[in-house]
């Protein structure tokens, strides 16, 4: 993290690219759990019931999509800005007692790399800031977006110079404000123990490299 200032920095002097990488990919996150509310030391009064208060609600891990495009720096090409978008559709357990148990989660980053090639292997690290969006579907929740970031890495494999393999580990943290009840719209029961929520995706993809 502390690295991705200065590469943004950098971004303004190094313009224009030598090259544009252009990945698709897919993964699979892994989704901390959020908990059951209360309000006023009160159980919520919902239909179907939900757990007592405090007891974890599990968010389903499931698969994600994203698209990254990074732009190389002209005057050292083993760096690279860009930005990331990635989704997913997930669940709440059913002692979330909602009606509609669906949630779209997109985060969409400004990120910075660095890479240090090893013949058709290109291994790199990354970091990235920006916005997560959580999404219910569920009528008595509302969606939130909060200040989110990412550290990670991974490795390229070039089967040709355009053409590459790319796999990557990242943590994505979503900042929200304060521990406590979040998707709040009126009959609310999910809560964080915490002012930070935690995922962990994994992405397996191919990338077009634009000379």
């Amino acid at each position: 993290m502390k690295r991705l200032i200065p590469l943004l920095v950098l971004a303004g002097c190094s313009l224009p690219a030598l090259a544009t990488d252009v990945t698709l990919a897919a993964g699979y996150m892994f989704n901390s759990d959020f908990e059951v509310a209360s309000f006023n030391n009160e159980p919520p009064q919902v239909s179907p019931a939900t757990g007592e208060p405090g007891d974890d609600i599990s968010l389903d891990d499931a698969a994600s999509f994203s698209l990254a495009v990074d732009f190389v720096f002209e005057r050292d090409p083993t760096k690279r800005i860009g930005f990331f978008v990635t989704y997913e559709q997930t669940q709440f357990e059913k002692n979330a007692g909602l009606s509609n148990p669906d949630m779209d989660v997109t985060h969409v980053h400004f990120t910075a790399m660095s890479y240090y090639p090893q013949g058709n292997l290109e291994p790199f690290v990354m970091a990235g800031l920006g916005a997560g969006l959580f999404a219910p579907k569920d009528s008595t929740l509302k969606d939130e977006t909060m200040f989110s970031a990412q550290v990670g890495a991974g490795t390229n494999y070039r089967f040709t110079d355009q053409l590459l393999l790319r796999m990557d580990v990242r943590w994505i943290p979503t900042f929200f404000d304060g521990g406590g009840s979040v998707f709040c719209s009126g009959g609310c029961t999910i809560a964080l123990s915490s002012d930070t929520y935690s995922q962990i995706q994994a992405n397996i993809g191919l990338m077009y490299r634009f000379q």
